[in-house]
């Protein structure tokens, strides 16, 4: 069957949904008492480098509530392709057309649904309840500067001017009980945001989702052109509108059935040092730096809350390269059409390259 007559089926809403979907493909597995101290970071290191390694979910990690879980390695196996909406049989390179086909050349978007209540409310921290510290954030390597809550996670923040909503993807690392340094890379649509409000001595409103259904964790992390929101996009792809709450401190919106929420402000005159943190390259590119610290003025969360974790290992061994790999070849292929550029047949951004700097084109030769 070619790519473009495969219809994409969605099987999964949310994170819970994903992992039974997991577990019915075979490929999913339980870790109790892993601490997140060493435990945690270890064994990513071992499971994730392996292209077929299971997806692995960690619980009664010790000094942190019972229940309260994280998950890795989400984007390999037979998983990555029903992560994506399409069957186990397809290859990567195969995937990563059908993605061409079905998402990137429609380019559909669909606005998101309001609604008034979800289960991301089911818990709802504030004032002195506050305490990120409860949630099994790891260290994840060995020189990290500290708990890294933020890896699989987006943050949602809002042009003040043209109010429009990005979702985009920066680490995040616990500094206290109440606060996270955010990383915003220059750039990044987030950063523009950022940048506005500082520049008016103002508070940038910020609403951290560090639990979620993969799907808004992969779209946050990809390039989109100015003024799309991401949750528009998600909805596309789906051919259904994503429910959102808003938050109740800034209102900025959230899927209804994530996981795990922290919503406050990043203050333009209070920087914390962050980092290091071993990054996709492979190595500790940046250092240690003061960045603007995430005031949590709330946390929601569901019961049993789970993070979705996905560390970077570098050398092209993580998820990371591999969800970037099957996206980004399919977008670059768009990219080369638009720009006139023809008989292109088939791109791949590597994934030794951290499927950012390796590209492989093929063009039918004239």
């Amino acid at each position: 069957m070619l790519n473009n007559e495969i219809q994409p089926q969605w099987r999964y809403g949310d994170l819970r949904e994903w992992m039974r979907e997991a577990e019915r493909l075979g490929e999913l597995r339980t870790v109790l008492g892993a601490s997140w101290q060493e435990d945690i970071g270890l064994a990513a290191d071992v499971v994730i480098p392996s292209d077929e390694g299971p997806a692995v979910v960690f619980d009664d990690v010790p000094g942190c509530p019972k229940g309260f879980r994280l998950i890795l390695n989400v984007f390999a196996g037979k998983r990555r392709n029903m992560t994506l909406g399409f069957p186990d049989h397809l290859s990567k390179q195969e995937l990563s057309q059908a993605f061409f086909e079905h998402y990137v050349k429609k380019q559909a978007r669909i606005a998101p649904e309001f609604v008034d209540n979800g289960p991301v409310f089911e818990n709802i921290l504030t004032g002195d309840k506050i305490d990120v510290t409860k949630f099994p954030a790891p260290i994840w390597h060995v020189h990290d500067g500290g708990r890294y809550i933020g890896t699989g996670c987006f943050s949602v923040t809002m042009d003040p001017d043209e109010r429009w909503i990005n979702a985009g993807c920066y680490r995040a690392m616990i500094q206290d009980r109440k606060s996270v340094g955010l990383l915003i890379v220059p750039g990044k649509h987030g950063y523009m945001h950022r940048e506005k409000y500082f520049s008016r001595g103002e508070r940038m409103p910020v609403a951290l989702v560090v639990g979620s259904d993969p799907l808004f964790f992969f779209v946050a992390g990809t390039e989109h052109p100015y003024g799309v929101c991401e949750f528009d996009l998600v909805g596309g792809m789906r051919g259904k509108p994503v429910q959102l709450v808003r938050g109740k401190v800034t209102g900025l919106p959230f899927p209804a059935n994530a996981e795990i929420v922290l919503e406050g402000y990043l203050d333009p005159q209070i920087r914390k040092n962050e980092g290091p943190f071993g990054e996709w390259m492979g190595y500790y590119a940046g250092g240690t730096s003061p960045q603007p610290v995430l005031d949590i003025h709330a946390i929601y969360h569901r019961d049993n809350p789970i993070i979705l974790g996905v560390p970077p290992l570098g050398g092209g061994s993580d998820e990371m390269a591999r969800y970037r790999a099957v996206m980004r070849s399919a977008m670059l292929k768009q990219e080369l059409a638009d720009a006139g550029v023809p008989d292109v047949t088939q791109v791949w951004c590597h994934e030794v390259g951290a499927s950012r700097m390796l590209h492989g084109i093929a063009i039918k030769q004239r």
